[in-house]
C-alpha cells in the first residue's frame, strides 16, 4: 500500500513538471529571436593630410592645423529584431563642432573627392534589403540596395570588447583594411553602420589599425518599434544612380574649387 502511495506521488510530481515545462517552452521559443540595443562609440580621426599638403611651406596653416583635434566623437545607436535593424546617431547626445573646426574640414574636403557621410542605415530582413540616408554635399539621399554578403578572412585573434569574447575577421574595402571583432556570444549577423555578415554581433570596427566604432553597452531587450522606423527624409536613388551622381559631382569640383583656405 505504502508502495502504491509513493509510486502515484512520483507519477503526480512527473505530471506536474511535464506541464509546467510545456507551459514555459512557447513562451521561451518566444523570447528566442534575438532582439536589442547596442551603443556604439565613433572615433573620427583627422589628418588634414591634404591642406598639409597644399600648404606645406606656410607656417601659419600648419600651426593652424597643429592646432586642431585630432579626432573627434560620436555615440551612434543600433537597435534591431529579427525583421529589422535601424543604426542612427543619438542626437540627444550630439555635440556642436566648433566653427575653426568646421571651416578645415569644409576646406579639407574640397582638396579631395568628397564621402558621403553616413546617417541611417535601416535593414529589412524579410526582402533582404539594406537603406542608407547619405548626406553627399549638402544633400539627403536614399540609397536602397540588397544586403550583400561580404567576403570576410575569419582570424584566431580573440579580444575581450565590454564582457563578450570577440573574435575577429577582416576585408579590404575602399582601400581600407577592416578589422572587425564580432561576438558569437550574441548570434546575431549585425554591427555599426553597414557592416555586417559575421557569425556574431560586431562590437568593435577598425580601419587602417585605427578604431572606428567600439561597442559601449549591449542590452538585448527587444526595442520600441518607433526606434527603427524607415528613414524617409531624401532623394530616393539606387546604388548606381547614386555612383553617377558622384562621378557628375567630382567632375564638378574639379572645374570649380571653390573654397579657399580660411586661415590666410
Amino acid at each position: 500500500m505504502k508502495t502504491t502511495t509513493l509510486l502515484k506521488d512520483a507519477t503526480a510530481r512527473i505530471i506536474t513538471a511535464v506541464i509546467l515545462v510545456s507551459i514555459a517552452l512557447p513562451a521561451l521559443t518566444a523570447q528566442d529571436p534575438l532582439a536589442g540595443t547596442i551603443t556604439y562609440q565613433q572615433v573620427l580621426h583627422f589628418t588634414f593630410e591634404n591642406i598639409k599638403e597644399a600648404h606645406g611651406d606656410d607656417a601659419r596653416t600648419q600651426d593652424w592645423i597643429t592646432s586642431l583635434p585630432k579626432e573627434g566623437l560620436t555615440v551612434q545607436v543600433l537597435n534591431f529584431n529579427s525583421k529589422k535593424a535601424l543604426f542612427e546617431e543619438d542626437e540627444s547626445e550630439k555635440e556642436a563642432t566648433p566653427p575653426g573646426m568646421q571651416r578645415a574640414i569644409m576646406y579639407e574636403s574640397s582638396l579631395k573627392p568628397a564621402s558621403p557621410v553616413v546617417q541611417k542605415v535601416y535593414c529589412d530582413f524579410d526582402k533582404n534589403q539594406r537603406l542608407e540616408q547619405l548626406e553627399y554635399m549638402t544633400r539627403i539621399f536614399l540609397v536602397q540596395s540588397e544586403i550583400e554578403a561580404v567576403a570576410w578572412k575569419l582570424g584566431s585573434e580573440k579580444k575581450k570588447v565590454l564582457e563578450y569574447t570577440c573574435m575577429s575577421a577582416t576585408v579590404t574595402l575602399d582601400d581600407q583594411e577592416i578589422v572587425a571583432r564580432f561576438s558569437p556570444e550574441i548570434p546575431v549577423s549585425l554591427g555599426p553602420s553597414d557592416y555586417g555578415g559575421l557569425p556574431g554581433l560586431i562590437l568593435a570596427v577598425e580601419r587602417n589599425g585605427e578604431t572606428a566604432y567600439v561597442a559601449t553597452s549591449v542590452s538585448l531587450t527587444p526595442p520600441a518599434e518607433e526606434s527603427m522606423v524607415k528613414p524617409n527624409k531624401g532623394s530616393k536613388v539606387t546604388q548606381e544612380e547614386f555612383k553617377s551622381i558622384q562621378e557628375e559631382k567630382e567632375k564638378e569640383r574639379k572645374e570649380n574649387p571653390g573654397v579657399e583656405n580660411p586661415h590666410r
